[in-house]
């Protein structure tokens, strides 16, 4: 369920079960979310304080039945209403922080392996302003965030805007997406300076995630910003990825940024036979030893409305397709100042047909 609106609540002497949360809880995201206000602005209210008297049953909140109301008798009850609820997992409430968003990285981290333990996955907040730096301890010795429940959001802000200025600095690898999960939303979030691959999308060929309004800039030397791969990232003694046996996943960018990138080994995304749609994107002066967008082993990638700019790069191509993958489409990208290895090919290269084809729009249409 969603909480569309949460304003200017009063609470008071409230006993939820076992004292856990006494405000609103959001099992989703296993959070309490608090009522905000100081006194009930209702007009001419009164608050008299009155004896805490805790119920001696409270209901509990698993229970796999619906049952009717006491002001509504059974028949009256619409029939859709009359189902049989699957049981949740069960949590342990005091480890579920109070919180309405989370500014420290190691509470993230805890409340997103939670949720992936119990299989629940849920929206996480990151408050606005909020720096998680990781080159410095106790952060610089932590491992990435790992996303194995579907339905998993961690966004910026309460709208998972950008703008609010959620950032992850420096670490070697920020988030990793393992599984079969689905449904999971990174959003507004910027990624600075990782050493290694920011975003390792290693789920299955079943397995989805889209980042929405997410930008990547200042990688210098790393492997790649987002590495789409069935596997954990693990490569041979001579740096090449490790074979896996089926596909990758499915993996969305929508009105993304990848910028001030210097000397990456892959690229900003690199595809291994996987799905990428990247939308309403930009790349700019980026420098890598492979194109700034590739995709190998059967992968497929669909570009639209996106713009490459300042590109420079060692193989033919800005965005290169192997003989094995796939342009889905190619719709009103744009393209200016790049360059492909030995000026061969500066926009999207096709190993397959061994054209080059060209960026068509004559303007940068991304919104």
């Amino acid at each position: 369920s969603t909480l569309g609106v949460n304003d200017d609540n009063f609470g008071s002497e409230n006993v939820g079960g076992n004292g856990t949360c006494n405000d609103i809880f959001d099992e989703g995201s296993g959070l309490c979310v608090p009522f905000e206000a100081d006194s009930c602005l209702l007009p001419a209210f009164t608050f008299t304080a009155t004896p805490s008297v805790a119920p001696s049953q409270v209901p509990s909140a698993f229970n796999t039945t619906a049952s009717p109301t006491s002001s509504v008798a059974p028949s009256q009850v619409p029939s859709v209403l009359n189902v049989t609820l699957s049981p949740v997992p069960s949590f342990v409430p005091s480890a579920m922080p109070s919180i309405s968003c989370f500014s420290e990285y190691d509470l993230l981290a805890e409340a997103v392996t939670e949720a992936g333990s119990n299989g629940t996955g849920g929206v996480f907040t990151i408050c606005p302003d909020t720096v998680f730096n990781l080159f410095v301890p106790p952060n610089s010795d932590v491992l990435p965030i790992v996303i194995n429940a579907s339905d998993t959001i961690i966004q910026c802000g309460p709208d998972g805007s950008k703008t609010n200025e959620c950032i992850l600095l420096g670490g070697s690898r920020h988030f990793e997406i393992a599984g079969s999960v689905t449904g999971v939303e990174l959003k507004g979030l910027t990624f600075i300076g990782a050493t290694d691959v920011s975003v390792g999308a290693f789920g299955s060929s079943n397995a989805s995630a889209t980042f929405d309004d997410c930008e990547w800039v200042g990688q210098f030397g790393s492997r790649s910003s987002v590495l789409i791969y069935n596997g954990d990232g693990s490569t041979d003694s001579e740096g090449n990825l490790l074979p896996f046996e089926e596909g990758s996943m499915s993996v969305d960018f929508l009105g993304c940024s990848f910028s001030d990138h210097l000397n990456l080994i892959l690229g900003a995304i690199f595809n291994v036979g996987g799905i990428s749609v990247i939308v309403d994107s930009v790349f700019q002066d980026i420098s890598s030893e492979a194109s700034v967008v590739s995709s190998i082993n059967n992968g497929t990638i669909s570009l639209s409305t996106s713009c490459f700019v300042g590109i420079s790069v060692d193989i033919p191509g800005t965005v290169f397709l192997d003989d094995s993958s796939t342009l889905n489409f190619n719709l009103d990208n744009f393209g200016s100042g790049n360059e492909g290895g030995n000026g061969t090919c500066n926009s999207i290269f096709d190993e397959g047909s061994g054209l080059c084809l060209p960026f068509e729009a004559g303007s940068c249409l991304a919104q």
